[in-house]
């Protein structure tokens, strides 16, 4: 007879069955729980087995004497070697039922698996249900992860999973999930946390963003701020700058095009802002060659010097060339901001002109006004207006360096009213824009970069 069928309490007879077996399993169960005392269920699932075992080999050997057809042991003897478990099997079943419910269904479940009531058993499917998991990227909640993490033990720091490795893979899941039908609601929850405005169409953006399209139509996509910050508030939301991978089911081609676009100093970003500049620079243009058509014929100027044609050739040029020169013109300042902000251990274009920019721009403004005090009879007041426009420049430039660079902290609570007063002025504004480049200089004496070569040096 079989030490597990003494142990559960049954006979050696032909009412005991594999169901009589399990009858009396679950009758223990109720008094030995894997939660209050793991040693005495992992004996008490050790006996089921083997009562099982012995059960299921009587009744497929009728002819043979009883008792023949499998080895008996007690407790303390050589006992016969268990069945093997098949990890990979069980953990297939875990994870395909893991990806089609919710936490606690899932935990109730889990309750309920023999497979994992064996302390022996249940490393071997912790590992092998994370790789089952991992191999197909399946959309699982944060809760289902945690329930899954409870249950394995997938964060024990004594165990043999990496943290980080974990860590990264539950990312991949929860943007799964949020790409889901069921994550949806939690997708445009985060969207609106992140960016103050609601996800009108998620699907539409979804769909942009699975299916492979050309450069052009991106582009042009690009020409519209509210669908391109759709597309941009989706990635941010399913925090895809942390790793930079392809969440589970978008298209690689659509990511690299849209993460791009969000880099400043891409050629990407750049041609986009060629075509919004280039596409309103055609309407003005078309709405001055309507105007001009409307007033025609137009009458030349009082000194004779332009005819009508000439006027009308004029306005449509200037209409049409002001809002791609102005864009030029923006383009200018923010790369020169910039490139002006970047901290002292990056490596940037020309790192030496970038420490002696200020002063340089400082002494053309000296130049210039000197120029025009010497050359112009009288008060150059469009050569002080334009001496005006560009002290505000220079301000900017320094006081954005030292704010980005040297924290708040150092740029002192009043700056904004020194830049307001200074705009006024234009001696004072170069003592103040050389005050804060110094207050920036003296910050970073002792890292001042006037080459890169230590950034390519491995050795320094």
């Amino acid at each position: 007879m079989s030490w597990g069928l003494a142990w559960l309490g049954l006979a050696d007879d032909a009412a005991t069955d594999v169901r009589a077996v399990r009858r009396a399993y679950a009758h223990r169960l109720r008094v030995t729980r894997p939660d209050e005392d793991a040693v005495a269920f992992q004996y008490l699932h050790e006996a089921y087995q083997d009562a099982l075992a012995w059960v299921q080999a009587r009744d497929e050997d009728r002819t043979g004497p009883v008792g023949v057809a499998v080895a008996v042991a007690a407790p303390g003897s050589a006992a016969a070697p268990p069945p093997i478990l098949d990890a990979a099997a069980v953990a297939a079943r875990i994870a395909a039922f893991a990806t089609a419910h919710d936490a606690p269904a899932l935990q109730a479940w889990l309750q309920q698996q023999p497979e994992l009531w064996s302390l022996r058993d249940k490393p071997a499917i912790s590992v092998a249900v994370l790789r089952a998991l991992q191999s197909g990227d399946p959309p699982l909640s944060p809760p289902v992860v945690a329930c899954l993490t409870a249950c394995f033990a997938w964060d024990d720091l004594r165990g043999d999973i990496d943290p980080m490795h974990l860590e990264r893979v539950a990312h991949r899941w929860h943007q799964a999930w949020l790409l889901s039908a069921q994550g949806e609601a939690a997708l445009g929850e985060r969207y609106l946390d992140l960016t103050d405005a609601l996800l009108l169409h998620p699907h539409r953006v979804l769909r942009r963003l699975r299916e492979p399209r050309p450069g052009w139509r991106n582009l042009l996509t690009t020409l519209l701020p509210t669908r391109a910050n759709e597309v941009i508030g989706v990635l941010r939301a399913l925090d895809f700058w942390r790793d930079r991978r392809t969440p589970p089911g978008l298209d690689p081609g659509q990511v690299v095009f849209w993460s791009r676009f969000c880099n400043p100093d891409d050629r990407i970003h750049l041609l986009s802002g060629a075509l919004r500049a280039g596409t309103l620079a055609t309407f003005v243009g078309l709405l001055c060659l309507w105007g001009v058509a409307g007033s025609w014929p137009l009458p030349p100027t009082g000194d004779g010097q332009s005819s009508g044609a000439r006027r009308a050739l004029l306005i449509v040029l200037i209409g049409t060339l002001l809002v791609p020169a102005l864009w030029v013109f923006g383009e200018g300042v923010s790369r020169l901001l910039r490139w002006q902000r970047a901290p002292e251990h990056h490596a940037s274009a020309l790192p030496g002109l970038r420490i002696l920019a200020i002063p340089l721009l400082v002494a053309s403004a000296m130049g210039s006004l000197w120029l025009s005090l010497r050359l112009t009879p009288g008060i150059p007041v469009n050569t002080l207006l334009g001496l005006a426009a560009a002290n505000a420049l220079i301000l900017l430039v320094a006081w954005q360096r030292l704010h980005a660079r040297c924290g708040a902290a150092s740029a002192g609570a009043s700056g904004g009213l020194w830049l307001a007063l200074a705009l006024l002025t234009i001696v004072p504004a170069w003592g103040v824009a050389l005050v804060w480049w110094a207050q920036d200089l003296h910050h970073h004496r002792d890292r001042l970069r006037w080459s890169n070569r230590r950034a390519h040096d491995p050795g320094k």
